[in-house]
């Protein structure tokens, strides 16, 4: 099974994108944060109690107390195992070039818009 993690300040979009995996039929153990301190924290629990890291991060970019990118460098300091094995999806509701720019520069291969589809779920997924 594999573990999904969703970080959005947005409930709506936590819940419609939850609601999108689960209708693909692949197992999944979904998880959500509000924000990148949220996630650095879930995050750090994975690894503590479970030692299982998710395989693929949905992430927003502007978000309170965290946004997306302060996450991925964040995250990319965490003195854990397997960290660089992560899949980060950098989304966001803006197709700003700037922002791009910057994700890739963060090592962010894949920037999708929201809203995203159960295809592009599926596609990630598998």
């Amino acid at each position: 099974m594999k573990n999904v993690l969703l970080v959005d300040d947005d409930s709506i979009f936590n819940l419609l994108n939850t609601k999108a995996i689960q209708r693909t039929g692949i197992p999944v153990s979904i998880h959500t944060a509000m924000n990148g301190q949220q996630a650095i924290a879930l995050i750090n629990e994975y690894f503590q109690y479970t030692r299982s890291l998710p395989e693929i991060i949905l992430l927003d970019i502007n978000m309170p107390c965290m946004n997306g990118f302060s996450f991925i460098e964040a995250f990319r300091h965490l003195p854990i195992p397997g960290i660089r094995d992560v899949k980060i999806v950098m989304v966001s509701s803006s197709d700003n070039p700037g922002d791009l720019a910057r994700a890739k520069e963060l090592g962010i291969e894949t920037f999708l818009t929201k809203p995203i589809t159960e295809a592009d779920i599926r596609t990630l997924l598998t």
